[in-house]
């Protein structure tokens, strides 16, 4: 996994951690690229099992990289550790994922003691240029340990 800059090291190694046990982001080979105070960024690269028979990122695999991206952004807003419940899941798909790699970037909307409301926005990399292919805006409930 590569070294990341960090708004805050205790809260940026508690989700490198989590990531790195995150067995379905294993699975589709994904990386985290950015981690901010209520954002973070992951990207998937294409490979087979991901994509339909077309070569276009699955609808499934953009949802699930959504949700994960968005659980992880309401994280960064915690000092200590917490994990969270998708209660709500809203996907607008916008164009095909076809290309060299797939980003989400979540940003934290409202952050609350209970209720955190997240947007992710998912797009696709070809020769040098980005392509939002879907926007998600989920509700997530922090979950008692």
């Amino acid at each position: 996994m590569k070294q990341l800059l960090m708004f805050d090291p205790q809260i940026s190694e508690r989700i490198n951690a989590s990531f790195g046990r995150q067995k379905l982001m294993q699975f589709y080979g994904a990386s985290l690229e950015n981690i901010d105070h209520g954002a973070i960024t992951i990207t998937v690269p294409p490979t087979d099992f991901l994509l339909r028979t077309n070569g276009i990122f699955h609808g499934g695999v953009i949802a699930a990289l959504a949700d994960s991206a968005g659980g992880y952004a309401a994280t960064t807003l915690y000092a200590e550790d917490v994990s969270f419940l998708t209660i709500e899941f809203k996907i607008n798909y916008l164009r095909q994922a076809k290309g060299e790699k797939l980003i989400a970037r979540a940003r934290v909307i409202k952050g609350g003691a209970t209720i955190t409301v997240v947007q992710t926005d998912l797009f696709i990399l070809n020769a040098g240029k980005e392509s939002q292919v879907a926007t998600a805006l989920l509700t997530f409930m922090k979950a008692s340990k």
